[in-house]
């Protein structure tokens, strides 16, 4: 078996192999793949976290053989980056890396660590969060408010509607699939607005009532998503309600607890 992951802050994930296929998903700093087919200066790959499948470009990649029989599965804590952006050193290489939110920290040692090869180590542990129950989902969605919507993106370079939600869930200690389709199969519904909580996604539809659009719910009510950019605005049993556009923008299909 043929592992993998990136020193870059992130690399493109395509739907098929080229530069100019579509990016369906992000491979992030400290994120392993398993190996699935080669095809000239492009692999294909399934992503451990979620098993997104897709291309990546050979040139960005390391890869490691796991022999077997054996262990498969980085010890130690995994930390994730909270920052739209944090510095590291590549001790090897004697190199500064910036690396987005949503970047994995593996390492038994909080500071250091040793990856593929390489000696990392963080300039600060600020904004580096261990994923749980009891993080702040706000404080950590302020956080990201206003980085752009990107088509395909799930890091602090830019977001789609359904990457962010990925994210925001993984911090809390939930890991979820990567696309709204996948997202809004989990869970039980929630019927009414007043029974909602904290950490509830709410979904959205088209008038072809194919879900285009999730969002998760804060402790007032509010929502946070990512539509042309990450933001916090109203939601009611109508949709989401964006002040400075005096409308609402998105209707609402469902809610879901996790």
């Amino acid at each position: 078996m043929t592992k993998g992951t990136t020193f870059h802050a992130y690399i493109p994930i395509r739907f098929e192999p080229g530069n100019t296929s579509v990016m369906i998903s992000q491979l992030l700093f400290g994120e392993e793949f398993t190996l699935k087919e080669r095809s000239h200066n492009w692999l294909s790959i399934s992503l451990d976290f979620d098993g997104t499948e897709g291309w990546v470009a050979k040139e960005f990649i390391k890869l490691r053989e796991i022999e077997n029989g054996e262990e498969t599965v980085i010890d130690g804590p995994v930390c994730l980056a909270s920052l739209p952006l944090s510095t590291i050193l590549d001790l090897t290489l004697g190199q500064q890396r910036i690396i987005p939110a949503g970047a994995v920290w593996n390492s038994e040692r909080n500071n250091s660590m040793f990856w593929y090869g390489h000696s990392f180590e963080l300039l600060s542990g600020e904004g580096f969060i261990t994923p749980g129950a009891n993080n702040n989902l706000r404080e950590i969605g302020k956080r990201l408010v206003s980085l752009p919507q990107l088509p395909g993106g799930r890091s602090g370079f830019g977001f789609d509607g359904p990457g962010l939600i990925q994210l925001l869930n993984r911090m809390m200690g939930k890991n979820i699939p990567r696309y709204c389709q996948q997202q809004v199969e989990l869970g039980n519904t929630i019927n009414f607005m007043t029974e909602v909580k904290e950490g509830d996604l709410a979904f959205f539809d088209n008038e072809e009532s194919e879900i285009i659009h999730v969002g998760i719910i804060l402790d007032d009510g509010n929502i946070l998503h990512c539509d042309t950019c990450v933001s916090i605005d109203l939601l009611d049993h109508h949709g989401i309600y964006k002040n400075e556009q005096e409308k609402y923008t998105h209707k609402l299909r469902v809610i879901k607890r996790i």
